[in-house]
């Protein structure tokens, strides 16, 4: 689909919804009938690699980031990740967050590592005086490129970014698939779809994925498949060691004896995670190892969908599933575990995976997204929805585990964050030199 094209079926779509979304259609609508598609170079490919030679930025860039907090998933903590990173002496960083009052430690760490934050404190993208203001700080900011982070952040702020007058523009995929929020209907969902599929051959000059299967699924969006790259995600692998004292600590708090399996989960309770089939193959493992606990890191019991819960009843040892709510550290929870594990029915390029195995800790999960790629060698991957699959894994895992170090090992090897930081700066400046 052209421009054109693209252009005459979202003029005709807003006019049918324009009663429902007034003030999104009206922003959009206006600017179609500005925008041209942006010229791609010819040399972009969704490779992780390329050798050419970077070039030599003559003065201080400043990048600006658009994110809707700034903790709370692993796209956030790649974004700290990378703004801890970046070099200084090329990059003024700046980052532009929806809301970031209930994460005032992550505020601070941003600070801290240079960044010039502004928090927009407010709690939805399209009410008008959240489109105002986000205008209002670009064009105070004047981004040399605005990196966006996730599907809503990519749209709102992309059209946001061209009325302000930012020429560079990189879209940021962190997932497979569109998430909905609770209370989106069905009908809101698709026109967003068809919206951001024809906004993404528009707006952004380059897209980058944290995830190969990615790519793939926004191709079949409408997405540019000659703007997309591929950059992994990265982690801090100096943070995410191997710590005995964490271990006997944490295991101390949750009353977890020293010698008992216990298999963890770190991440926000999404129906996307399917947390009942995690919940049901722990049932089906304490039937064959009852001294087996099961630690649920990112929110507390009341917060499970009704299968989880249900999962959770028949458990036959209830009090030695443990819960806790998201942890500033998840560095001093890693460690406790003998088995790191996710159940989940889609993920992009989960950084979870790659912290558990910095601190050495073996991995099981389901063979989604990247997951199969980054467990290579110290891990076990099942199909999705299958708890007893599932439960069999971890029975195998605790039994034969993989040596802790040559789990590190490959961590390091394969996920440490410099790698990251040099393939967003090699996307800036390629974006940069045009």
């Amino acid at each position: 689909m052209n421009a054109h094209s693209i252009h005459h079926s979202m003029s005709s779509l807003f006019a049918r919804l324009s009663r429902q979304c007034s003030v999104y259609g009206s922003m959009v609508k206006g600017l179609l009938s500005k925008q041209e598609a942006t010229s791609i170079p010819s040399g972009a490919k969704h490779s992780p690699q390329n050798t050419q030679s970077l070039v030599t930025l003559p003065r201080l860039h400043t990048i600006a980031h658009f994110i809707a907090a700034p903790g709370g998933g692993g796209a956030e903590a790649m974004l700290r990740n990378l703004v801890t990173t970046m070099n200084r002496e090329q990059w003024r960083t700046v980052v532009i967050v929806m809301d970031g009052r209930p994460w005032a430690k992550e505020v601070d760490e941003l600070r801290a590592a240079g960044a010039e934050v502004h928090d927009l404190k407010a709690a939805a993208f399209l009410r008008p005086h959240t489109l105002k203001h986000l205008i209002r700080v670009l064009r105070q900011v004047q981004p040399d490129v605005l990196q966006t982070w996730m599907h809503h952040a990519d749209f709102v702020g992309g059209w946001c970014a061209r009325l302000a007058g930012v020429k560079n523009i990189v879209w940021g995929i962190h997932c497979r698939e569109i998430h909905t929020n609770p209370g989106d209907s069905e009908t809101k969902m698709h026109v967003f779809r068809v919206l951001i599929g024809g906004s993404s051959r528009l707006v952004p000059t380059r897209i980058i994925s944290c995830s190969a299967a990615a790519i793939e699924d926004h191709v079949a969006l409408g997405y540019p498949r000659q703007r997309m790259t591929w950059v992994p995600n990265g982690i801090d692998t100096s943070r995410f060691v191997p710590n005995a004292e964490a271990r006997s600590s944490l295991r101390h708090e949750l009353r977890v004896p020293g010698d008992s399996p216990l298999i963890g989960f770190i991440g926000r309770f999404h129906e996307m995670k399917d947390l009942s089939t995690w919940l049901r193959a722990a049932s089906l493992l304490q039937v064959q190892k009852p001294e087996t606990h099961f630690l649920l890191c990112g929110g507390m019991e009341h917060e499970l969908g009704d299968c989880a819960r249900a999962a959770l009843s028949v458990i036959p040892h209830r009090s030695q599933v443990h819960f806790t709510d998201f942890r500033a550290d998840p560095q001093r929870v890693y460690p406790a575990l003998d088995v790191f594990s996710l159940s989940s029915r889609t993920e992009a390029c989960p950084m979870t995976i790659m912290e558990a195995m910095s601190c050495g800790v073996p991995c099981v999960t389901t063979d989604v997204g990247d997951c199969a790629r980054l467990i290579e060698g110290a891990g076990k991957v099942v199909p999705m929805r299958d708890p007893e699959t599932l439960a069999r894994a971890w029975g195998e895992m605790l039994t034969h585990p993989p040596i802790s170090t040559e789990v590190r090992k490959l961590a390091v090897e394969r996920f440490d964050i410099s790698a990251a930081t040099r393939g967003y700066e090699k996307v800036y400046q390629e974006v940069l030199a045009r």
